[in-house]
């Protein structure tokens, strides 16, 4: 199997391997070509009584490369005499020093973070999570239980997904024999607008506030004419440091992951004290921006700065302090919704298969404005078990859920757990549910089946594949070797009137880059017929999947594990296309 080193050689050098597949470096806008830019701030709380007053946190902000990073050191090392927050800090350093060293108008964090690992020498192992800004898009890799959200008018639109072998136990860059390499990152772009706000941070932060918290903080703040990237980094570090000592009430995120996994609510009660480290940016238009690009340096922060109150802290309204679950507003029902999705689909199963439906299953409910894919792992073939009746029967379930139990507002997460609790065949599938709440995309993932967004023809997100190792997907079962729903990934990511979403089974993403993606979309453009545009992109994966020669998305990632294979991979292929569009074009 390749090495790490030869691994970010061969990416750094054989940029032809990735020519099928470069909507990213195509939308990447040189600095000075931008019209977008990011104004940051930061602020950092070492967790209180360590013996390293330095805390384990490390981040960096580069303003002139409109890139941010952060890392958190595993406390465990200091069983070991070890202190992770120096492996931290010189991962961090040395981000920053390969950004400085090469002449780069546009960022790639991922060969960024590979490099850094590989310069990063001292025992120790972190989470990292590195951000650039590039044109009107966020191009992020992340390892871990770091990241970032994004809020629009107030709301977060939003999360990253968290990385884990197991409950409190991340994803982590190391050298050791139990720590990850860069190879597990997850990476991904996301478009942003003027006036986003990007709130980063580790895991003190979101540990210890909810989401619904932060909106409410942001609402007061900018109330009080306060709301500044610095402002808000410390008065959202000093929130989460408080709710961290708050051993009373009970739910936390944390406490919440907690309780999830088993654990009782008095053993993992209230906040969990942590380093703390929040960066905020704030999406601003390059014309008239107040930062003049020659009079500023990087910043590699990494000192400890200490609890004191702000006079911003005061203006905070006590409902901010208040533990509360994420709220439920923004999803609005189906007659006060501001777009809604024109949905079509395309099913081809595999060829030569002894089962002429396949192992895939999707299903569409208009009325709830809501999708769903699955696809039956075929290995169950050889125990003479058809998967895809495990697929359809956990699809058919997820469609009797909506039409029997929601009416109005639906929620992703609890419709595929009930209807995996209903689902009793042998087998096992992946699984990818998808609904449209007003201006956003309330998604339950997983697995590898997934969905793009694309905005103005190009990709502006692709969703995560989760799996335990290559062409081996996170799957529901009732076998002990598979998962369930609580593995699933939950997000959820704001749309626009115009945006088309293209979900899939891996048999589409297996063959079809994004970038083929992007030319059949625009050739069609302002045709407004999913169905179609569902069809050709089926057609178009299947004639992929019979190629024996050239690069695959199926052959790329095979090549980066270290394994040789070429051409495409033959599949059953699902393809559901979603037109969002105001209501009224729909009549």
């Amino acid at each position: 199997m390749m090495n790490l080193s030869d691994h970010i050689k061969k990416r750094m050098k054989d940029h032809s391997l990735m020519k099928r597949n470069m909507p990213i470096q195509r939308d990447m806008k040189t600095l000075n070509k931008s019209s977008l830019m990011m104004n940051f701030g930061s602020f950092y709380l070492p967790k209180m009584g360590k013996s390293n007053p330095m805390g384990e946190d490390a981040h960096f902000t580069s303003k002139d490369h409109q890139t941010i990073g952060l890392a958190d050191g595993k406390s465990r090392w200091k069983k070991e005499g070890t202190d992770a927050g120096e492996y931290a800090r010189q991962l961090m350093n040395n981000c920053l020093v390969v950004l400085d060293a090469k002449d780069r108008e546009i960022v790639y964090p991922q060969l960024i973070l590979e490099e850094a690992y590989l310069n990063t020498k001292v025992d120790g192992s972190s989470t990292a999570c590195i951000i650039t800004l590039t044109g009107e898009s966020l191009n992020v890799v992340n390892v871990g239980d770091s990241g970032f959200m994004l809020f629009r008018n107030g709301m977060m639109v939003y999360k990253s997904s968290t990385q884990q072998h197991g409950f409190n136990y991340p994803y982590q860059l190391g050298k050791s024999d139990h720590c990850d390499d860069p190879r597990v990152a997850e990476e991904f772009i996301i478009g942003v607008r003027a006036g986003d706000w990007v709130v980063a941070g580790t895991n003190g932060l979101f540990d210890n506030m909810y989401a619904s918290e932060m909106e409410v903080a942001m609402k007061v703040i900018g109330e009080a004419g306060c709301l500044e990237p610095q402002v808000l980094a410390q008065v959202l570090a000093d929130l989460a440091f408080e709710n961290s000592l708050d051993y009373t009430q009970g739910i936390s995120p944390y406490s919440q992951a907690a309780l999830k996994e088993g654990y009782p609510i008095p053993i993992k009660r209230g906040g969990k004290p942590d380093d703390i480290t929040v960066i905020v940016a704030h999406i601003e238009p390059t014309q008239g921006h107040t930062l003049v690009l020659g009079n500023i340096e990087n910043s590699y922060s990494f000192q400890p700065y200490f609890p004191k109150k702000s006079p911003t802290v005061n203006v905070m309204d006590p409902i901010v302090m208040k533990r509360c679950k994420p709220n439920k507003k923004g999803m609005k029902t189906l007659n006060e919704r501001s777009l809604m999705m024109n949905i079509g689909s395309s099913y081809i199963p595999k060829k030569g298969k002894s089962n002429p439906k396949g192992e895939d299953a999707h299903f569409i409910s208009k009325h709830h404005q809501t999708i769903g894919l699955a696809d039956g792992v075929s290995s169950w073939a050889k125990k003479g078990i058809d998967a895809g009746e495990y697929a359809r029967q956990l699809m058919d379930n997820c469609l009797t859920i909506l039409y029997t139990k929601y009416m109005e507002i639906v929620y992703p997460q609890l419709v595929l757990q009930e209807a995996y609790s209903n689902t009793e065949v042998n087998g096992s599938s992946t699984a990818c549910i998808i609904t449209l709440t007003d201006e956003s995309l309330n998604v339950v993932n997983v697995g590898d089946s997934g969905f793009m967004l694309f905005r103005k023809g190009n990709m502006i997100y692709k969703s995560s594949t989760q799996q335990h190792r290559f062409n081996s997907p996170y799957q529901l079962g009732k076998n002990s070797h598979c998962d369930d729903p609580s593995v699933a990934e939950e997000f959820i990511i704001g749309v626009r009137g115009g945006d088309l979403v293209v979900a899939g089974t891996d048999g589409l993403f297996d063959n079809v880059f994004a970038s083929e993606m992007e030319v059949i979309i625009k050739q069609i453009v302002g045709t407004d017929q999913p169905e179609l545009l569902a069809q050709i992109l089926a057609e178009q994966a299947l004639e992929n999947s019979l190629k024996t020669e050239g690069v695959s998305p199926y052959s790329q990632a095979a090549s980066m594990e270290g394994y040789r294979r070429s051409g495409g991979k033959p599949d059953d292929i699902t393809v559901v296309v979603a037109h969002i569009l105001p209501p009224n074009h729909l009549l």
